[in-house]
């Protein structure tokens, strides 16, 4: 429940004031909101029509091609390294970077991965 104090549900995920945090919240929610779109287009056709059987799994297709687009392009456009003080890690951790660096690395970088 420690983790939980500072959780504000109430408070926006990405920061939406500037430039990158709008554009980090359109690459969040562009799957959800053209997909649908899309499909809503395409059943108006004949050929939809007659394979409706096919509708599931197209849709995952559809899904997969956007990720194949979206994940490296935000990926490549937010940065994926973070810093974070010695002082905040774990007791293990932190004993070991001060044992063998000192007390002269007072962050430590890395990467945020997917």
């Amino acid at each position: 429940m420690e983790a939980l104090k500072g959780f504000d549900i109430n408070a926006p995920h990405w920061d939406q004031s500037t430039f990158m945090g709008r554009l980090k919240h359109f690459f969040n929610i562009t799957d959800c909101l053209i997909l649908p779109i899309i499909m809503q287009r395409l059943e108006k056709y004949r050929f939809m029509q007659k394979i409706t059987f096919l509708h599931g799994p197209l849709q995952v297709m559809m899904v997969g091609v956007f990720l194949i687009f979206m994940v490296p392009a935000a990926c490549s456009l937010f940065p994926q390294r973070c810093s974070m003080a010695v002082s905040k890690l774990e007791p293990e951790l932190r004993e070991s970077i001060i044992s063998q660096y000192g007390e002269h690395v007072s962050y430590v970088y890395f990467n945020k991965g997917l």
